[in-house]
């Protein structure tokens, strides 16, 4: 399955989990394909709303470019809505991080597998 097909459902697959869960979400037009779109949902729920980027790996890693992630954090904040990055481990399910527990390696910002199941939410806990 092409990359952009596999990233398409996964934002499908999440958006259906909220929308399961009793939250208003939408995803973004054209997320990942141009500079006006730096998010792939919006969601939100009385008193709470969130910017999710969502990604997804068969590796124990998964890298963000910092480019990607300043106009992300950017958008978040002229929008108001609390950033979250949403990772789909193989076989391990949604975890979602703070972009701030990112790990910086350079020229990318990163999270491990393991770091994610340390910190990172499960929906439930996300959401409550």
């Amino acid at each position: 399955m092409a990359n952009k097909h596999k990233g398409s459902n996964n934002e499908r697959e999440l958006l259906k989990i909220f929308s399961e869960n009793a939250w208003r979400a939408a995803r973004v037009a054209g997320s990942g394909v141009n500079d006006e779109s730096p998010c792939d949902l919006i969601a939100g729920k009385i008193g709470r709303k969130f910017a999710v980027e969502c990604k997804s790996t068969r590796k124990n890693i998964q890298y963000i470019s910092k480019a990607q992630m300043e106009d992300f954090l950017i958008f978040a904040e002229i929008m108001g809505l609390t950033p979250i990055i949403a990772i789909k481990f193989f076989r391990e399910g949604w975890l979602f991080v703070n972009p701030k527990d990112l790990r910086d390696t350079g020229k990318n910002w990163a999270m491990g597998l393991e770091d994610a199941k340390k910190i990172g939410k499960r929906f439930g806990q996300l959401t409550q």
